[in-house]
């Protein structure tokens, strides 16, 4: 079975639409957020492989995945949800329950009689003359169009000055969205002036997501080129020529203190509704292995670490490489310790 074989099937027996809205309230109700949450492309695949009942290590072959990168996905995003949603504990072992009979109890499944609804999808964009919005005042207006549309919403800050947001939803929601744009009643609801509202292609969308995601490299990030040894220079080439021409790529120079440092490497690539994170520790200068000892941690955006994302090195270890995805506007950060020091790295 191949991805669309697998949408095509689950689209024919289960209410996708009302699944992602519940699991996206789930979703918030377990960060215990007031922001607006929405399940990613790769929780709704996921998601479908659940409901096909298919083994997580064939959800992964399906996707062209790693088995590890589809376990951590499952056990530390859509898992979690699946229990609030459900009302389970979150010790409880969510793969002792049968899950699509969960969800179908609750009126997610549909009578295998009735046809399935097809909804079109539009990727869109709204420009409001608001200059360098605030997190609550972005909140505020995301919040207002998503009571004209009863959903929540995916949104991305591209730009200062103007700030452009970027949504998906089903035509017909865009075409409500811009019926009350051209009867000037949006800037009445928004209670800000709107100077756009048109269409996009996801193409465009990911090249907004790139220009944002470029600005969260701080102080001392350079282009690989002027930080990486030559060998390892080849070896990002390598790595660069498997990745979206949209990724964004940069290094810097970690130091450890007693002469001790590390090449920190950096590679993020927007996918639809997610950011791929790439992570590499390289030695530097002329050193030829890593520090042994040197403890790798990736923090969530609440500086939590994540348990499937620590390493520490060995004595021949020359390279370490961390991969996961996070949500568009979703912070992380890397944590490097060696002894006694300690430097954290957020993005």
């Amino acid at each position: 079975m191949n991805r669309k074989e697998l949408e095509e099937l689950v689209a024919q027996n289960w209410y996708l639409e009302d699944l992602y809205k519940a699991l996206a309230q789930a979703k918030k109700n377990y960060k215990q957020t007031e922001r607006v949450q929405n399940i990613t492309l790769n929780d709704r695949d996921n998601l479908h492989g659940i409901l096909a009942r298919i083994k997580s290590s064939d959800i992964a072959l399906i996707y062209n995945k790693s088995y590890g990168q589809t376990r951590n996905e499952l056990s530390e995003r859509l898992y979690k949800y699946i229990r609030n949603l459900l009302r389970y504990d979150q010790s409880e072992d969510i793969e002792s329950i049968d899950i699509p009979s969960e969800l179908a109890k609750r009126g997610f499944k549909r009578d295998s009689s009735q046809p399935p609804i097809e909804t079109d999808k539009v990727w869109w964009r709204i420009t409001i003359e608001l200059e360098n919005p605030d997190n609550l005042q972005l909140q505020t207006i995301v919040n207002r169009i998503g009571s004209v549309l009863d959903k929540p919403l995916i949104v991305q800050k591209i730009e200062d000055g103007s700030t452009l947001l970027a949504f998906e939803s089903d035509r017909s929601e865009y075409d409500r969205i811009e019926q009350l744009y051209r009867s000037g009643r949006l800037a009445e609801l928004l209670q800000v002036t709107v100077s756009d509202l048109a269409q996009v292609t996801q193409s465009s969308l990911l090249i907004y997501v790139r220009q944002m995601y470029e600005n969260l490299f701080g102080e001392g990030y350079q282009p690989v080129a002027l930080v990486l040894t030559r060998t390892q220079r080849n070896r990002s080439r390598s790595r660069s020529n498997q990745e979206n021409r949209e990724s964004v790529q940069r290094a810097k120079l970690i130091h450890l203190g007693a002469n001790q440092s590390v090449n920190l490497e950096i590679k993020l690539t927007p996918q639809d509704e997610e950011i791929d994170i790439k992570i590499w520790i390289d030695p530097s200068g002329d050193a030829v292995y890593l520090p042994v000892g040197l403890q790798i941690t990736v923090l969530d955006e609440f500086g939590e670490p994540v348990p499937q994302l620590q390493q520490q090195t060995g004595s021949t270890d020359n390279a370490i490489q961390i991969d996961f995805s996070v949500e568009p506007g979703e912070r992380f950060s890397v944590k490097l310790v060696l002894g006694d020091v300690s430097v954290t790295e957020t993005f």
